[in-house]
């Protein structure tokens, strides 16, 4: 709550991304990415994005000992799965997710930091 008494909501009701004025739901992207034989984990949340207002991110953990994989070898893959506008612009291939000390993802954090590192590039 702010000092003028609103609330916001910054969790699950802010999962839904628009893009360009589409609603994707990033479970479906999520449950999709998992799909793929290399990926044991993923997350998929949205990022700013100048032209969009929110593009799609997916932080990926892989299996172990799985073949490499790159962005573009998950995009291929997502590419005849889902509708173009649902592939995620910006892949990440990570070995743990940020996480709360009972293990619970916390996407608010992998926003921030991945927001903070594309606002930098661009710099």
């Amino acid at each position: 709550m702010d000092k003028d008494g609103y609330l916001y909501f910054i969790g699950r009701e802010k999962e839904m991304i628009i893009r360009g004025g589409v609603n994707i739901y990033p479970v479906e992207i999520k449950k999709t990415i998992v799909e793929h034989p290399s990926v044991a984990e993923a997350q998929v949340f949205s990022v700013p994005d100048d032209r969009h207002d929110e593009e799609i991110c997916a932080w990926i953990k892989l299996k172990l000992n799985a073949p490499p994989c790159q962005a573009e070898d998950i995009k291929k893959f997502l590419a005849d799965k889902l509708a173009f506008f649902k592939i995620p612009k910006h892949i990440r291939f990570v070995d743990q997710f940020i996480t709360t000390t009972t293990g619970k993802v916390q996407k608010f954090k992998l926003y921030q930091v991945m927001a903070n590192e594309l606002k930098e590039a661009k710099k």
